[in-house]
């Protein structure tokens, strides 16, 4: 019985020390593929049609990528012709020899008479070479590209970039388009991604709210009031709506919002916890103002419903632990009111506005004595 019960690959040692022993099995193998396959002869290369499955079966100590690997690496030092795209498994692999880079010990193609030999040869280079400045790819290349679902349009567009970028590099390459097409392909998923992401961005509308996502980060996972994330969500769409910006990640971004004003406010509550009547003379604290301007409220539109709000509690006489936290949740209610779009209300906000501006849709009591939270 014999100890090798396959065929065993026969390779050249010289090969194997100019191309590397694995570049050196697979190009003998499809070599193999050549002499016992169907050959179809175009555009003066015999090109053969092995599926890939048939491929990773003669090659069971290899996977997949690496076959997709080394017939890339062929490719690249311009011995290998590949057609229909990089190796899959799950697909026909279609190939062709450059032969006329050949080197020692691959088998040179002899079915062509020899004119046609020689005029092939001089279309096709024999060594690395830098790139021209009237450099064009074939259509076999854009063929190629136009599988991977790059348009033609598109790729020729690349052209004048690809060929200006490698020759002020003048670094010499052996098979150009095989570098094309690698370019042109990553600046297509790029091009996508862009697209796709651009898809999904808009502006901020009246009626936008977050996500339910958004919502559970905040409430369960950063422990913020709900009644207070209701509060920030007028001041967020008016200020963006203003700015007249486009996002896809609304949501991230009134994340932020909140986050940064509710480090804010709940540094208010520690430092002033103790219940009292607020005095005559009282005023916020400056880090309700540091509070309202990431907000972006205005600092005089708050300072101007100063002495309204003390009125009311010095003659309603309930305390409150926090009358900075207090004053803050009017104020950013009391904004959004005020910068309301003018439509069904626009006709009572002449009659409604006092000398300062302000609008009034519902009693000062109503405003001020909601959200026992804030207590």
């Amino acid at each position: 019985m014999s100890l090798i019960p396959e065929k065993p690959i026969v390779i050249s040692p010289t090969m194997a020390a100019t191309l590397g022993l694995e570049e050196a099995v697979l190009l003998q193998l499809l070599q193999e593929c050549l002499a016992h396959g169907d050959a179809v002869h175009s555009s003066g290369f015999n090109w053969v049609t092995i599926s890939g499955q048939k491929l990773l079966g003669l090659t069971p100590f290899w996977r997949e990528e690496d076959i997709r690997r080394l017939s890339a690496s062929l490719h690249e030092k311009g011995l290998l012709l590949i057609g229909g795209g990089a190796f899959s498994g799950h697909q026909d692999f279609r190939f062709a020899f450059n032969e006329a880079t050949a080197v020692q010990g691959v088998p040179q193609r002899s079915q062509a008479p020899a004119a046609q030999q020689a005029s092939q040869a001089s279309n096709i280079p024999h060594s690395a070479q830098t790139i021209g400045g009237s450099w064009q790819p074939s259509d076999d290349a854009l063929r190629q590209l136009a599988q991977l679902g790059v348009t033609r349009e598109f790729a020729q567009q690349q052209i004048p970039q690809f060929v200006a970028y490698w020759r002020e590099r003048n670094v010499p390459r052996h098979s150009w388009e095989s570098k094309y097409i690698k370019e042109v392909w990553r600046q297509w998923q790029q091009a996508e991604s862009s697209n796709h992401k651009r898809s999904r961005e808009v502006s901020v509308t009246g009626e936008w709210r977050p996500s339910a996502d958004a919502l559970d980060i905040l409430i369960k996972q950063g422990g913020i009031n709900p009644n207070f994330i209701e509060d920030a969500v007028p001041e967020f769409i008016l200020y963006w709506r203003d700015r007249g910006d486009i996002s896809s990640t609304w949501d991230s971004k009134f994340i932020q919002h909140v986050r940064r004003q509710w480090q804010f406010y709940t540094g208010m509550m520690d430092q002033d916890s103790m219940p009292r009547a607020i005095p005559a003379q009282w005023q916020p604290k400056e880090t309700v103002y540091d509070v309202l301007q990431m907000a972006n409220i205005d600092r005089q539109f708050a300072q101007q419903i100063i002495p309204e709000f003390v009125l009311y509690w010095q003659e309603n006489g309930t305390p409150h632990g926090s009358w900075s936290t207090k004053f803050l949740q009017y104020v950013k209610r009391q904004w959004a009111r005020h910068n309301q779009p003018q439509s069904a209300s626009g006709s009572h906000g002449k009659q409604g506005s006092n000398s300062e501006g302000r609008i009034r849709d519902r009693s000062i009591i109503d405003a001020l004595s909601d959200r026992s939270w804030a207590s």
